[in-house]
């Protein structure tokens, strides 16, 4: 009987909405519902697909979900018929980089509309690239407003890196009231800096994010109580015993002090066979892990990079072959040809510790799953020089996690629903990243199930944006190249 009133209660409720929202002061075509019928909807509350669901949206706002049979379609509503799709929320980048040239002919299509044509409705960047960084918020603003296609933007200010002229105390001030999401703390600060950058944001409550800086160290970094890890691969270092007393007057010389450092003292594990090293690379990452288990603090993903720096090393005819590649900046095909691309000067004449790294970082990612640290989907894709393609490195992202231990569902979570959470500690505000009402209207429609093989979420029939929809044709359309 209570579960019948239930449901009578929650058919008057959702009926009740869709009438509010034929209202007769709802008479512009802009302010018109959209609403979607037959969905297989995958909500991301829990690992369940709903058959035959109804979702109403109205401006920027999921209003309404509940069963077809219990929806009245209003008669002004746009209606798209999802049948035999499945619907589920948009994604986020949640590490990536704006770059002040994305709507110039340097790139071929801007990164705005590769987003958007992969899914990825909400990205955050670590850092934008060029000029003051105040184009993001200017981005935001357009994005918001309609005026700009493109998902929703979170961006930091310009990276704090160190070597401060003033004191860095005022920078993070002036970031605070310049409107930015949170700072992102770079590897060269001091300790003295750092203390000073993560004391004064927290006076200010704002969030800190960014690299392990080499003279702090994670221990540093634990006890000054800086709210997220930019990297999985930030933890490589904490492997290697090198001198956190040194100062480097340039950035170029820590990395080769670093890098040295690092290839010598793990050297000997290329030595070993594939069994012996796992098991060496298991005691070695074991007292970390202890050291973070329940410490709750979120870590960005960012394994496509190791991925894609192995192909460009090894493989680099089958990288450049990529259909996505076309994508990259122009003159990007060839430095990798040329063999200097970011990564092909890096690793020279180590060129085999690439997959060494890319194992220890995978034995990172599986590990702090087992603990439950929050970890998030992310690609350190935009900067435009690494060969990480804007909206289609998230899907390399997913298929890594897939192979590494996650369900589709945990790994979808990644970007999705943990991914909110995060930015609510960020800004108080958890607001996208599953179909309730009261979410942002943010949603993929695919044409196969992702939770049964996460490569589905590449089959994209549509996408909403903050109530935005794009049909399949224009999303076709935003991927070709000017």
């Amino acid at each position: 009987m209570k579960c019948r009133r239930r449901a009578h209660i929650f058919k008057i409720a959702f009926v009740l909405v869709l009438w509010l929202l034929m209202a007769g002061s709802i008479s512009a075509q802009e302010n018109n519902p959209t609403v979607f019928i037959h969905a297989n909807l995958i909500p991301m509350t829990s690992e369940i697909v709903l058959p035959d669901q109804t979702v109403v949206v109205h401006g920027k706002e999921i209003v309404a979900v509940g069963p077809d049979n219990q929806a009245a379609v209003p008669q002004n509503a746009r209606v798209i018929d999802c049948s035999n799709a499945y619907l589920m929320p948009g994604l986020a980048d949640m590490h990536m980089h704006l770059r002040y040239n994305w709507m110039s002919d340097v790139w071929p299509v801007s990164p705005l509309k590769l987003y958007l044509a992969n899914g990825v409705t909400t990205i955050r960047c670590f850092g934008p690239i060029g000029k003051s960084g105040r184009y993001g918020l200017a981005w935001r603003k357009e994005i918001d407003a309609g005026h700009l296609a493109g998902p929703s933007i979170l961006t930091c200010g310009p990276q704090l890196r160190g070597h401060f002229k003033k004191n860095p105390e005022n920078i993070v001030i002036r970031q605070k009231y310049q409107g930015f999401d949170f700072i992102k703390i770079y590897s060269y600060v001091t300790r003295d800096e750092y203390h000073t950058i993560v004391s004064t944001a927290k006076k200010l409550n704002f969030y800190t994010a960014g690299h392990i800086p080499f003279q702090v160290g994670l221990d540093g970094v634990l006890a000054e109580g800086m709210d997220e890890i930019a990297h999985i691969e930030e933890l490589l270092w904490e492997f290697s015993d090198f001198d956190r007393q040194r100062y480097f007057e340039s950035e170029g010389e820590w990395m080769t002090y670093i890098i040295q450092q690092t290839f010598h003292q793990l050297g000997p594990y290329l030595e070993l066979g594939p069994l012996d090293r796992d098991r060496r690379l298991d005691d070695m990452v074991a007292p970390l892990v202890s050291k973070l288990k329940g410490r709750d603090i979120p870590v960005c993903t960012t394994l496509v990079v190791d991925d894609i720096i192995v192909q460009k090393l090894f493989e680099p005819d089958l990288f450049l072959g990529k259909p996505e590649i076309r994508y990259m900046p122009n003159g990007y095909r060839e430095q990798v040809l040329a063999g200097k691309e970011k990564h092909q000067r890096q690793f020279k004449g180590g060129e085999v510790f690439a997959p060494f790294k890319y194992a220890l970082d995978k034995k990172l990612l599986t590990n702090f799953k087992k603990i439950g640290l929050p970890l998030l989907l992310s690609t350190d894709a935009g900067t435009g020089g690494m060969g990480i393609v804007p909206g289609f490195s998230l899907h390399d992202e997913l298929e890594i996690l897939v192979e590494n231990g996650f369900t589709p569902y945990e790994a979808i979570a990644a970007g999705t629903t943990v991914a909110s959470k995060v930015v609510a500690r960020m800004n108080g505000q958890d607001t996208f990243g599953a179909i309730q009402p009261g979410k942002r209207a943010d949603l993929i429609l695919l044409k196969q199930n992702p939770l049964e093989d996460i490569a589905n979420t590449r089959k994209i029939s549509g996408v909403m944006a903050a109530g935005r929809w794009y049909d399949e044709e224009t999303l076709a359309g935003f991927l070709e190249k000017h």
